[in-house]
């Protein structure tokens, strides 16, 4: 998808800006849709809907802290519910040993990743995944990743400042 065709649709439907912040949000961070949703795509609609005042900063940031915290979630949620099946693979068994590494990595580092992956587009949307596979608390998960996504969206905001002003 184009921003070109997200900027026509939001032309004729502005209505629909926080529900594309919020999609846009949730797809770049869960583990299905995060693989080949760039986060350039979020970042652009962001500065996009600021400029032209569709969205005040505080909503554009919220729906995206939102989204995104919601797709962390769910990917850490299905690394709990298909993970460990996923490992007793074939594929999987036959590179076990970097998995035991990464997993020992995790189970050492859990929520404090979270924190790190937030800010790193290539591994965003795996870290939820991983860390669900490991024995990581659901609560824990869900504290260190608000933290995470609460600063990732400071920082959103920041940018979107910053570069939109660039583009006005």
């Amino acid at each position: 998808m184009s921003f070109e065709r997200i900027q026509l649709f939001l032309e004729t439907n502005p209505e629909y800006g926080w529900v594309l912040v919020f999609l846009f949000g949730f797809m770049e961070s869960m583990i299905i849709t995060g693989s080949f949703m760039p986060s350039a795509v979020l970042f652009s609609l962001c500065i996009y809907l600021y400029n032209i005042e569709l969205l005040t900063l505080p909503w554009i940031c919220g729906i995206a802290l939102l989204g995104s915290h919601v797709g962390d979630v769910c990917g850490f949620l299905v690394g709990k519910s298909i993970g460990p099946s996923l490992l007793n693979t074939k594929f999987m068994q036959k590179r076990q040993k970097p998995i035991n590494k990464t997993q020992q990595f995790l189970e050492r580092f859990g929520p404090y990743t979270v924190l790190v992956g937030r800010f790193i587009p290539a591994i965003r949307p795996l870290v939820p995944f991983l860390l669900g596979v490991t024995d990581l608390r659901l609560k824990r998960f869900y504290v260190a990743d608000l933290i995470a996504c609460s600063l990732w969206a400071l920082a959103l905001a920041l940018l979107v400042v910053s570069v939109g002003s660039i583009f006005k």
